[in-house]
């Protein structure tokens, strides 16, 4: 695999065929995110903190998959806000009336608050997350 530090909080790494035999998988594994597809991207996730000197602060984080013209897949990490901002824009665009209204607010007060205010926003808005599912 390649990677390619980004950002601070963003890495992209380039996987080829022989990575996914490597370990045993399938894009679709990564897709349908099955337990082997799951591995792979945190050991891709951790590969990439490793090699780039990246420090995951495990808040506010975006996977985007490309597929490439020659083949490999390009798998861009982030935590970076503005990245989670995008993210949650694209899910307005298919949220229910009931959702939609509260997201867009969610992303106004993200687009306003300073970088340590965003996050904080981010960590409370995603335990609420996990406490409700």
């Amino acid at each position: 695999m390649k990677y390619c530090k980004k950002a601070a909080l963003k890495v992209e790494c380039i996987a080829s065929k022989e990575d996914f035999d490597f370990f045993g998988i399938t894009l679709e594994d990564v897709l349908d995110r099955t337990e082997a597809g799951t591995y792979f991207l945190k050991k891709a996730k951790e590969l990439c903190a490793m090699t780039q000197k990246v420090t995951w602060t495990n808040i506010a984080y975006t996977l985007n998959i490309t597929m490439l013209p020659d083949g490999n897949v390009s798998f861009e990490f982030s935590e970076c806000i503005e990245d989670y901002i995008a993210s949650l824009r694209h899910s307005v665009v298919m949220a229910d009336e009931q959702t939609k209204g509260p997201l867009e607010e969610f992303i106004q007060a993200l687009e306003e608050a300073d970088e340590d205010g965003a996050r904080r926003l981010v960590a409370h808005f995603e335990q609420n997350i996990k406490k409700n599912s």
